[in-house]
C-alpha cells in the first residue's frame, strides 16, 4: 500500500485550529484574572498556571498563530489572489453591501478606540469581573511587595533581614538568597508571598500592621 504524502495544507490549516483555541483560552482567561497585585501576592492559578504564564502562552501563541497564518497564506497564495479577484469583482457589483459593511467597521473601531458605550462595557465587564475577587486580608501596607528583596521587604517591616530568616527557618521555610525578591524566595518553598507576610506578622512591630497598601516609590 502506498504511503500518502505529508499533507502540508492540512497540517497548517489544523495547527491554525488549534493555535486559535489556545490563545481564544488564554485571552479568556486573562480578561477574567484578579489584578496582577492580587495574583502575584497569593500566588492565583487557574488549571495549574499562574497570571504570568497564562500571559506568556497568549503572547507566543499569538506569534505561533500569525506564523502559522503566513505559511497558510504562502502555500496557497494563488488560490487565496484567485479568490480575492474573483470575489472582489462580485462585491463591487454590490456597491451597497461593500460600502455599509465598511462603514459598521468603521463605526465598530471608532467606538471601541472612544471608548464609548456600549463598546466600553466589554471592558468594564472585564475589570467589574477583575475587582470581584475578593482582597486578601494579609495584603501588606506596601503595594507589589513580592517585587522587593526579602530582606528589603523585612526592613520595611521593621525586621532585621536575619532575624526574620531565622524566625522563618522555624516555621520550615529557606530564605535561601535574601537579596532576591519575596516572591522567588516564596516559590522556592512553594508558598506564597501572602503566607511568608502572614507567618512574620507574629514578629513584626505592631505599627507595621496597615491594612492600607501605599504605593512604593523609587
Amino acid at each position: 500500500m502506498k504511503k500518502k504524502p505529508f499533507n502540508f495544507r492540512a497540517f497548517t490549516t489544523l495547527a491554525i485550529l488549534w493555535t486559535l483555541i489556545i490563545d481564544a483560552v488564554s485571552g479568556l482567561v486573562l480578561y477574567t484574572v484578579p489584578s496582577g497585585r492580587i495574583a502575584d501576592w497569593t500566588n492565583w492559578t487557574f488549571a495549574g498556571f499562574a497570571k504570568s504564564e497564562w500571559e506568556t502562552i497568549h503572547t507566543v501563541f499569538s506569534y505561533i498563530f500569525l506564523l502559522f497564518i503566513s505559511l497558510h497564506l504562502y502555500n496557497n497564495w494563488h488560490s487565496i489572489l484567485h479568490y480575492i479577484k474573483r470575489k472582489f469583482k462580485q462585491y463591487t457589483k454590490a456597491r451597497i453591501e461593500l460600502y455599509l459593511s465598511l462603514l459598521v467597521v468603521i463605526i465598530l473601531l471608532g467606538g471601541t478606540i472612544a471608548s464609548i458605550p456600549p463598546f466600553s462595557s466589554v471592558m468594564d465587564l472585564g475589570s467589574l469581573i477583575k475587582d470581584a475577587w475578593p482582597e486578601n486580608k494579609d495584603e501588606p501596607f506596601l503595594a507589589r511587595a513580592e517585587k522587593l528583596p526579602f530582606d528589603r521587604f523585612v526592613q520595611e517591616l521593621g525586621l532585621e533581614p536575619e532575624k526574620a530568616a531565622a524566625f522563618l527557618e522555624t516555621k520550615g521555610i529557606n530564605i535561601k538568597d535574601p537579596g532576591q525578591s519575596l516572591k522567588k524566595n516564596a516559590d522556592r518553598n512553594k508558598i506564597s508571598p501572602s503566607r511568608i507576610y502572614t507567618l512574620l506578622k507574629e514578629i513584626i512591630p505592631p505599627e507595621k500592621h496597615i491594612t492600607v497598601p501605599i504605593l512604593l516609590h523609587k
